[in-house]
Order: structure tokens, then sequence, then C-alpha cells
């Protein structure tokens, strides 16, 4: 029987540390119909990036952008013993939108979180990423953005990483937990 929405909403984790084996092309097509049927206001692309070279050269162009960053939380994190940005994740799906559409972030966001639930559904791990952001937006990056299939005009918005994962997800932030406060009007 299929997981339930409560359920895979529940046992959803940001996965980061998966292991040497491809995911097949069926689940793969799953979580990408899965985005595709989010709530939106606007046009935006996903990309589906499998090569394996391609991964490399994002997450190794990613890792030296979090090096030099600015924001001592991505310095903090790629000081870790191993860390690599995608985690060694087999498929990296980016989503981008218009540069210029009012609601591409909130298109994007959405189409993401169906995405890393379908992901749960099967089994997959998963995570939710936008440093990549650090080297596939921008003028001085639209060679690799093309290359990471980001249309012209097209900006990126956010990622999402799924693979089988790994026994230990040594660089879990912290436990899950319910977010945010609730106020009930009316």
């Amino acid at each position: 029987m299929p997981m339930g929405v409560s359920e895979a909403i529940k046992k959803r984790e940001a996965v980061r540390a998966y292991l040497d084996k491809q995911v097949s092309a069926d689940d793969v097509a799953k979580v990408v119909e899965a985005g595709r049927w989010g709530p939106n206001a606007g046009p935006f692309q996903i990309s589906v990036i499998r090569n394996p070279k391609l991964l490399e050269k994002i997450n190794d162009l990613t890792h030296q952008a979090m090096v030099a960053s600015e924001v001592e939380f991505l310095r903090e994190r790629v000081a870790l013993p191993g860390y690599e940005p995608l985690y060694g994740a087999p498929v990296l799906i980016v989503m981008s939108a218009p540069g210029d559409a009012p609601y591409s972030a909130f298109n994007a966001a959405v189409a993401a979180e169906n995405m890393l639930l379908q992901a749960t559904e099967l089994g997959l791990g998963s995570c939710f990423l936008v440093s990549p952001r650090m080297v596939l937006a921008g003028d001085e990056n639209r060679s690799l953005a093309e290359e990471a299939g980001i249309p012209e005009d097209y900006v990126f918005q956010c990622a999402v990483i799924i693979g089988h994962a790994a026994a230990e997800n040594k660089f879990q932030v912290r436990a899950r937990e319910e977010k945010g406060t609730v106020r009930y009007v009316g």
C-alpha cells in the first residue's frame, strides 16, 4: 500500500549521504512528474542531471565557492572532513525560472517539495539545496548554467538531490522538528 501524504511529510528528511548506486529511470521520472504537478503561477524549468562528470563539476565548483564565501555557515559546513555539497547523490534536479517572473521562487519551491515527498514515498533519500546557486546563477556562471540545462533568461531557483540513502546521514544538521508558529484567527 502506498505511503499516505501525511506519513511522507513526517518521514521526509534531508539526506546528506548517498550510496554509489543509480536511481532507476522510472523513479526519476516519477519524482520529476510530481514536481510538474505543484501549484504554480508561471513558468519554470526542471533540469535533471545524471551525468557523473557534470555532477562532479558542479559539486567541486560549489565547494570552492563555499570556501570563499563570506557566509560563516557555508565556510563551517565546507570545512567538515569529507564534506561535499551534493553529498554524493547520483541525481541533481535543478529548478530554474524566468528572471523577470514575479513568483519564480515560489513556483520552484512548491515543485521541489512535491519532488521531495515523491522521493520519500519511493523509499529514496532526498535533500533540498540552494548552494549550487553560487555556481549556476549570474552572468559569470552562464556557461555552466547552460551545461546544467538552465535556459537563457532563466535563473537558478533551487535544487533537489535524490538517491539511495547511505546508512549514516553524517552531515545531518539537526533532528527534524515542527517549525513555525501557528495562530488561528476567527
